[in-house]
């Protein structure tokens, strides 16, 4: 009895460990395994870190409409994985679920090899037909993502199933990123990405996620309709012990909560509702954020420069309709945008000015005209399109119609900020109507073209994709990052370039040429930038020395951040006796160049 149990447990070992790592030889291919820790050896596990969003997401898809918000994508970050990833310090390609990669010599063809460990949350095995399936999901146009069609069937092959643990992919063209981008393809299980139509994915999927690999997982319970949405930590996450995992993922919960008030969730914050709060007002970070808690050391105040690639942002304007489908009423706009009395008055200097679509790096073009306030240019402009006239109540007009436009916006936070344009604007004869609305009909309003003005901020990536936002194949169809719909033929042709340069200066200078072109044309007013995080957070956290990663910023405490049991005792017992603890600089240059 007892040798048929042992044999059984033999059987049952040799059953878990997958056949195919067995057979794999790394000899010519690619790998990193002495990348610096990302984390801290110091990282402890446990405890739940809560924070809040301003809006619930119309959807939580991980693909289709609407989901490509930079709040949703965070949650993802935490239940999915990619092949490869990029280290944040070195920009050095390191593991993922594959172990080891390699190249063509004509850098058509790339190999991946699945760790032989990588397990999805159900405990079966990562394969090469996930990577498949994933893909073929990605191409379907029933999905109503024009973008993801495009990038992945348009830049690749079907991938090919080489072995259980090898997919392989051929490339449609010569482009130096794209080894990034099917490396940083996030995969999704083949046993339910393959049977699914589009259709019934985007009403099957709208309010839950397909299985992930990643250190977290949602469940169902966890999401509380137009309040909360929490993942929970998996304890049998198959990198835990991977160096990439080194100090990260170390809170058992994170709790996204719903407030819609900016005022009500800072004053939640400081009842302890929130474990931490990032300070999006400059006037609120100058004449609010001292305190006496934080007087007291119990939360404490930082502004952490680090070197994350700036995005751009502004007022998009509607080219494919009237008064916006003029370049002169768009430059004029621009003209009219008093960004000095905004950064000063209401921004207390904190901010710089955006004269980019690729600002504040290597990418930015120097020559690009700066546009500043100035009403007497605006005024040429705006008569050089016809806007020369104004009526007895002072509005300009033009064929028996006034100058009027409709913002939209979803956040009462907005309206100091959007009066002080209104102002400007009135001044110079345009009738601007603010009306306040639903963050989720926004959403859909903006995806769908129907809008005339909008404010939207872009985030940025390592290396710019201009096709993604600029592509003229992109201009007239919904539901991508072409807001204004711009179309320029030599924008498309610098873009193929682009995507062959394999060096380093020769992308500059496209990138440079690109930003010169779109930034004639006007398609945003421009608006500001910076390059820091402003956070308050109760006393009770480790981190690393220098906070966040180089090129990250504050959602980096969701990964990289923990609970200190002595902190958190230190400051409960502060909070208990009315004590004080040390209060750190507020300013941090941890990355400081």
């Amino acid at each position: 009895m007892l040798k048929n149990r042992i044999f059984c447990s033999i059987i049952l070992l040799l059953s878990a460990v997958p056949s195919f790592s067995l057979d794999f030889n790394p000899a010519g291919w690619e790998t990193n395994k002495n990348f610096p820790p990302i984390g801290s050896a110091e990282a402890k596990k446990g405890g739940t870190l809560r924070f809040f969003w301003s809006s619930y997401p119309p959807t939580l898809r991980t693909e289709g409409p609407n989901s490509n918000l930079s709040t949703t994508s965070e949650l993802h970050g935490l239940i999915y994985e990619s092949l490869v990833g990029l280290h944040p310090e070195t920009m050095e390609y390191m593991p993922g679920l594959a172990d080891y990669w390699k190249t063509s010599p004509d850098k058509r063809k790339f190999y991946f090899h699945i760790n032989p460990k990588a397990r999805w949350a159900d405990g079966t095995p990562v394969t090469a037909r996930d990577v498949v399936a994933t893909w073929e999901f990605r191409v379907r146009k029933d999905l109503k993502d024009p973008y993801s069609v495009m990038i992945w069937d348009g830049s690749f092959e079907r991938p090919v199933a080489e072995s259980a643990s090898v997919v392989s992919v051929k490339t449609k063209k010569l482009h130096w990123r794209l080894f990034l981008y099917f490396g940083g393809m996030t995969i999704y299980p083949a046993k339910e990405m393959s049977k699914l139509t589009g259709e019934k994915y985007l009403e099957d999927y709208n309010w839950k996620l397909q299985m992930g690999s990643g250190p977290y997982e949602l469940k169902p319970g966890d999401i509380k309709n137009q309040q909360s949405v929490t993942l929970t930590r998996r304890e049998d996450y198959w990198a835990r012990d991977e160096r990439g995992s080194t100090g990260l993922y170390n809170f058992d919960r994170l709790s996204w909560q719903v407030i819609l008030d900016e005022d009500l969730a800072f004053e939640k914050f400081k009842k302890g509702e929130l474990d931490y709060y990032v300070v999006s007002k400059a006037q609120r970070w100058a004449e609010e954020t001292d305190f006496d808690k934080v007087k007291d050391g119990w939360i404490q105040k930082r502004k952490i420069f680090t070197n994350t690639p700036q995005g751009y942002g502004g007022f998009v304007f509607n080219m494919r309709k009237p008064p916006f489908n003029d370049r002169n009423v768009r430059k004029a706009f621009a003209y009219l945008f008093n960004r000095e009395r905004l950064i000063e008055k209401l921004f207390f200097g904190a901010y710089g000015f955006i004269d980019s679509y690729f600002p504040g790096g290597i990418w930015e073009n120097p020559d690009n005209p700066k546009i500043r306030y100035n009403p007497r240019m605006a005024k040429l402009l705006l008569a050089r399109a016809g806007w020369d006239h104004r009526n007895k109540d002072g509005w300009l007009e033009k064929d028996g119609k006034i100058f009027e436009i409709t913002l939209e916006y979803g956040s009462p936070g907005w309206d100091r900020i959007y009066k002080v344009v209104q102002e400007d604007l009135k001044r110079a004869g345009i009738k601007l109507i603010l009306k306040q609305i639903d963050p989720g009909t926004l959403m859909k309003k903006v995806s769908e073209r129907n809008f005339t003005l909008h404010f939207q901020n872009w985030g940025a990536l390592t290396f710019p994709n201009p096709i993604s936002s600029w592509g003229s194949e992109l201009a007239d169809v919904n539901d991508n990052n072409n807001l204004p719909g711009f179309k320029s033929q030599e924008v498309d042709r610098l873009c193929k370039q682009y995507d062959l340069a394999f060096d380093r200066e020769t992308q500059k200078k496209l990138i440079r040429r690109i930003d010169g072109l779109i930034f004639r044309a006007h398609p945003y007013a421009l608006a500001w930038t910076s390059n820091f995080s402003r956070i308050l957070y109760y006393n009770k956290f480790g981190h690393p020395e220098k906070y966040f990663s180089k090129t990250g910023n504050y959602t980096d405490m969701k990964t990289m951040w923990w609970l200190d049991q002595q902190e958190d005792k230190a400051l409960t017992e502060a909070m208990e006796k009315g004590g004080k603890l040390p209060v750190g600089e507020t300013d941090q240059r941890p990355w400081a160049r």
